[in-house]
C-alpha cells in the first residue's frame, strides 16, 4: 500500500500503518492498472484492473472494473467484470454487478438485479436429492395399502 507523508512528526506512525506485510492490494477509484497480481491475501478494486489476479480474498467494488482472469477463495463482485472468475470457496454477486465470461465456483450467491452473461461451472461433486414426486408416490402407496387392509377386514 502506498502512502503520502505530510509531515515528519507523523512519519513513524504512518510508516508503521503502511507496513505491507499484510499482502493487501488496493486499486483506488480512478486508478488504472494493467498486469499480474499473484499471492495477495486481499485485493480491493475500486478503479480499473486488467490482467491476471490471484488473491485469497477479492472484492470488485461497484465503481471497480476488472478484465482478465481472476482466481481466489472468497470473491465478492459489485462492479464490472469481463473474463474468467474462479472461486475455490464462495462467490457473491451483488445487485450492481455486471459479469461477462465464465464463473467457476464451489458456492455462489447471486442477488436479484445482477447481470450475468456467460457460463457457470460448479467445482467439486454435486449431490442428488430425491424429488418431491418420489415422496408423494410413497405416500400414495401407503394410502392404497391401508385401503386394501381395511377392505380385507
Amino acid at each position: 500500500m502506498l502512502g503520502l507523508i505530510m509531515d515528519e512528526e507523523n512519519s513513524d506512525s504512518i510508516s508503521q500503518d503502511l507496513d505491507n506485510d499484510s499482502k493487501m492490494v488496493l486499486v483506488g477509484s480512478g486508478v488504472r492498472i494493467e498486469g499480474r497480481i499473484d499471492g495477495a491475501e486481499s485485493t480491493d478494486v475500486s478503479g480499473s484492473l486488467s490482467g491476471t489476479l490471484k488473491s485469497s480474498r477479492i472484492s470488485i467494488n461497484s465503481s471497480g472494473s476488472f478484465n482478465g482472469d481472476m482466481n481466489g477463495q472468497d470473491v465478492v463482485i459489485s462492479g464490472n467484470v469481463e473474463g474468467e472468475i474462479t472461486s475455490e470457496d464462495t462467490i457473491i454477486v451483488n445487485q450492481s454487478a455486471k459479469i461477462k465470461g465464465t464463473i467457476e465456483y464451489s458456492s455462489i450467491q447471486v442477488s436479484y438485479g445482477a447481470k450475468l452473461e456467460g457460463s457457470l461451472r460448479h467445482r467439486g461433486s454435486i449431490q442428488n436429492y430425491s424429488t418431491v414426486n418420489s415422496v408423494s408416490d410413497e405416500k400414495t402407496e401407503d394410502v392404497e395399502n391401508n385401503t386394501d387392509e381395511e377392505d380385507n377386514q
